[in-house]
This record gives C-alpha cells, structure tokens and sequence, in this order.
C-alpha cells in the first residue's frame, strides 16, 4: 500500500510538473506573438447633433512588427454612413486645410499612428443617423495585402 501511495503521489507532482512547464511555454509564445502585433487603442467617436452629415473617428495604430504597414482605407456599415475617409489638416498659404489622404498612411515598425481631434482623423460621410452618446459599431481597417482589421468603435460626448 505505501508503494502504491508513493506511485501516485510521483505521478500527480508530474502531472503538476508537466502543467506548469507547459503553461510557462505557452506564456513566452504569447510575449513573443505581442512583440509582433498591430493593435488598436482609445477607439471611439464623437456624438453628433441630430441633423449632421458627417461625424469623426479617433484611434491609435500602434504598430509594433518587425515590418512597415499602410493603413489604405476605411469602412463602415451602410447603416451607419455612406462612405469612411482618412483625412488630415494640412497648412497650406497659412490656412489649415482639411482633406482627404486618398494614398492612406504608412506607418512604420515599431511607431504609432494617432487619429485625435484637430488632426488625422476618420471622417463617415453621409451618416444614416446622428452618433447618439452610448450606441457602438464596427469600423473596419484596410491595410495592405487585403489585411483587414475590425475595431469596435464606442460613441461618446466630447464636451
């Protein structure tokens, strides 16, 4: 029986053993997959009066690859606008221009590509409804070589 007892009590600490080795694994290819992510932060919208045409997109890209991106393009459901823009302001004569960055924006390894108010921003043309404080939905990126990531977007009041 005390045989018996060492047996088992040998086979749950390899049990253990085997678990935790196989969790720390696990956790370095998780750290290694990060160091090589592209992730979206500080998404949101800003709520719009009930009769606007258009309304604004802010996020962070930060791009922590080995390789350069280009973010190309953005959309939306139709049933939230008609068309999604990248602009940004430009100085231009001594006069802030905003227009439409019809090339996307490249954004290299390693850096962070910022769409804040008074700067680079994603412009929905054409909005179905005014953005209500609360509501959500989904904008979607179009990078190069068809990459397409997803971001929900959280509508909030700015003021």
């Amino acid at each position: 029986m005390f045989q018996f007892n060492k047996i088992l009590f040998a086979f749950f600490i390899s049990v253990i053993l085997l678990a935790n080795s196989a969790n720390l694994c696990a956790h370095e290819h998780e750290h290694e997959q990060a160091k090589g992510k592209v992730t979206v932060e500080n998404a949101w919208a800003r709520a719009t009066f009930a009769l606007a045409k258009t309304g604004a997109v802010y996020l962070s890209i930060d791009n922590q690859s080995k390789n350069d991106i280009k973010l190309l393009s953005v959309s939306v459901d139709p049933s939230v606008a008609s068309d999604a823009q990248l602009h940004e302001i430009l100085m231009q004569d001594e006069m802030m221009l905003m227009r439409e960055a019809e090339d996307g924006f490249e954004i290299s390894a390693g850096s962070s590509l910022e769409f804040l108010t008074g700067g680079k921003h994603i412009m929905l043309v054409d909005l179905e409804k005014p953005l209500s404080r609360g509501e959500n939905f989904v904008l979607s990126l179009i990078f190069e070589k068809n990459k397409v990531m997803r971001v929900p977007i959280e509508v909030k009041d700015a003021r």
